[in-house]
């Protein structure tokens, strides 16, 4: 189940309770939400199936999954949520007869039994297939070829993965009491897209519900526990939804210094940790992240390391409680860490002058970044931040979430979710003369030797 309150892109705001049976069967529940907190329910989605598993080709130690739908089923929890379902029905599925919405009233998209009898009956017409729903109320019928334009397709099956990963915070104590994690497939960042898209990466992970299991990995033991700030008996009734706690939203006060707190996945298989410093004096900030080439973030791959100036411009329209963030990209540097990786992507030339060296920084101004790796210099990333302060008090910074397909971000078209979030690890000083001198040069050296970034612990997954 989620351990919190999940942002997804467009935005949307769901919690998660997936059940997975050892034959294959497995039964899922979103609560959709109107808020960042969970707390005012909007519709639930119910869905069952079944799922079978085979090795990813993209995703090391993850499954590849193929889905067999067997029903579908929509409950409004508002009115609101029953007339914008009419809307968005009629507008989405010409053509098709629907039962009007109501409130708290379970409606069928799909039935399996009435997609095998498309071979005979004309969906196109008046006529309609009705039957009992678990409720004792007529249900109608309707065609699977409108679910993925209502953005309820479930692709996120399509990709999955299961890790255990310490429960305390102190690395210094091997510990072995675990959470274990299922990390299901990134969600599309366009909606009309979500339908056919095979996902390369991961969402925020579920935390499974379980109070003492002890599981073996290599001949260790290790004790399973949930440590999920929300009750585990909160979804007892699959269509009734939680109500969560409202959540104060903080002021956008990201100056300090900001670290991965665990390793990151984008999309087709790249790792990475993230750091940053903002400075309050004259709005600078310089950020690092560290790729690596295996999902445990341990072998090392390349470094890109970015400053500039920032503006906040204000709050986000679409999300409740973050603001819009300019990053003013000015320098950039590049550090290759093997040797293959420089001729593969034919770097001399087009990224940095002068010859490549490995575990050497190059900085990019000179060629105006590196298109290879999608840096352009000068330019301007048009972002979004959230802060938050979890139940023990750490706060944590949310970047916006990149999008699906690589694209630029522009003033109107921001990100709609957030990445994983950056837990705060330091003060720094107001202003850092370091990175003043670094952002005024023609030329970008190695920040190292002038401006400190911060070392926090980052916890990997086993």
């Amino acid at each position: 189940m989620s351990s919190s309150c999940e942002t997804r892109p467009g935005p949307e705001y769901v919690l998660r309770f997936y059940t997975f049976d050892s034959d294959g069967k497995y039964s899922l529940i979103q609560h959709h939400y109107w808020d960042d907190s969970c707390s005012s329910p909007q519709l639930t989605v119910l869905s069952h199936g079944r799922l079978q598993l085979r090795n990813s080709l993209i995703q090391p130690g993850a499954s590849s999954g193929l889905i067999r739908l067997t029903n579908m089923t929509i409950v409004p929890q508002d009115n609101n949520a029953a007339k914008e379902l009419d809307r968005i029905v009629s507008m989405e599925c010409p053509g098709q007869y629907w039962k009007s919405w109501r409130r708290y009233e379970e409606h069928t998209v799909y039935d399996s039994r009435y997609d095998d009898k498309k071979k005979t009956y004309n969906l196109w017409t008046s006529s309609y297939e009705h039957s009992v729903n678990s409720r004792g109320n007529t249900v109608h019928f309707s065609d699977i070829s409108c679910m993925g334009s209502l953005k309820w397709a479930f692709n996120e099956l399509k990709l999955l993965k299961v890790q255990l990963r310490p429960i305390l915070e102190d690395t210094k104590k091997r510990s072995r009491q675990m959470r274990m994690e299922l990390l299901l497939g990134d969600i599309h960042s366009n909606a009309r897209l979500r339908e056919f898209y095979n996902p390369t990466s991961f969402q925020v992970p579920l935390v499974k519900q379980v109070k003492d299991e002890v599981v073996y990995v290599n001949r260790h033991s290790y004790i399973v526990k949930n440590p999920s700030t929300i009750p585990m008996n909160i979804f007892t009734n699959g269509k009734t939804p939680p109500h969560l706690i409202e959540k104060p939203h903080l002021p956008p006060y990201i100056w300090g210094e900001w670290a991965s707190t665990r390793c990151e996945v984008r999309p087709m298989g790249l790792y990475l940790t993230r750091r940053f410093s903002f400075y309050a004096k004259d709005s600078t900030w310089i950020g690092e992240h560290r790729f690596f080439s295996d999902p445990f973030c341990k072998i090392p791959k390349f470094i890109v390391t970015a400053a500039g100036h920032f503006a906040l411009q204000g709050p986000n329209k679409k999300l409740k409680g973050a603001t819009n963030l300019n990053f003013h990209i000015e320098k950039a540097s590049l550090t290759v860490l093997e040797q293959r990786m420089i001729y593969d992507m034919r770097l001399p030339g087009l990224c940095g002058k002068d010859a490549w060296e490995v575990n050497v920084p190059k900085e990019l101004s000179s060629t105006n970044g590196c298109v290879q790796l999608g840096i352009v210099l000068p330019s301007v990333l048009y972002d979004i931040v959230k802060l938050e302060m979890d139940y023990k008090g750490s706060c944590l910074l949310f970047l916006g979430q990149v999008e699906t397909d690589s694209l630029h971000s522009t003033s109107t078209e921001r990100p709609t979710a957030f990445q994983l979030p950056l837990m705060k690890c330091g003060e720094v000083a107001t202003y850092s003369q370091g990175l003043t001198d670094i952002l005024n040069r023609d030329i970008y050296y190695n920040t190292a030797s002038s401006v400190r970034i911060c070392n926090c612990w980052i916890y990997f997954c086993l």
